[in-house]
Order: C-alpha cells, then structure tokens, then sequence
C-alpha cells in the first residue's frame, strides 16, 4: 500500500508559532502601558504649569489694584482645574529692590487626600506697579 503524504504543521511547529505570537503580543500591550504612562504624567505636568501660571497671573493682576508691595512669606492655596484638585504654595521673598518680589511657585496635585509631587515649579517676579 501507498504511503500518505501530509501537508501541514506539526504539533511543535504550531507550538512555537502560538509562543513566538504571545510573546510579541506582551511585548506590545507592554509598551503600549508605557506610553499610556508617560502621557498621563506628560498631561498633568501641563496642567500644573497651566495651574502656576494662572496663580501668578491672578497675583499681579490683584497687585495692580494695590499701592504695597507683596508680604514676605508662604502661603497654601487650593484650586480646581482639570478635574483635578492642586494645592499651590506660594513662597514670597524680598529682593533688592524694595518695590520687587520673588514668587517661589509650587504645584502639587491632592488625591485621595494626599499631596503629590512637585510637579511645577514656577518662579516669577512681581513689582509693586
């Protein structure tokens, strides 16, 4: 009698092609992790500068309206962007002009109650006028 030719695969052949595809499969999905990642690190570093940013604004348009110059100190304030809550704290300090400020800037986000970071740091200049 004949012999039978198969033609096909073998057991081990489709072995090695399911673990050769699931390794690569994990290789991407990691990866993948990882952009998702450093974009949602990326996303709240802009925000909080978007949060410094607007704080200083907010402090020299409000020293316009006032004939002093800023107060030496830190202050805490908290504020609600991006549907996030961030706590600012604000060192002043004197420079060598009288009329001159130096603003320290610091944002960090709260989450769960708990304070996260730096993730800005900002340092602006704000004069009497």
């Amino acid at each position: 009698m004949k012999g039978y030719s198969f033609r096909g695969f073998t057991l081990i052949e489709m072995l090695i092609a399911v673990v050769i595809i699931g390794s690569v499969g994990t290789a991407i999905a990691t990866a993948i992790g990882g952009v998702a990642n450093q974009t949602f690190s990326l996303e709240r570093k802009t925000v909080a500068n978007w949060v410094a940013s607007n704080h200083v604004t907010k402090i020299r348009i409000t020293q316009r309206a006032e004939s002093k110059a800023l107060s030496e100190g830190k202050i805490n304030t908290q504020v609600f962007m991006a549907q996030r809550q961030w706590e600012i704290e604000t060192t002043t300090l004197a420079t060598d002009h009288p009329w001159l400020r130096r603003l320290e800037v610091d944002v960090y986000e709260i989450t769960k109650g708990e304070r996260k970071g730096p993730y800005d740091h900002l340092t602006a200049f704000v004069g009497r006028y």
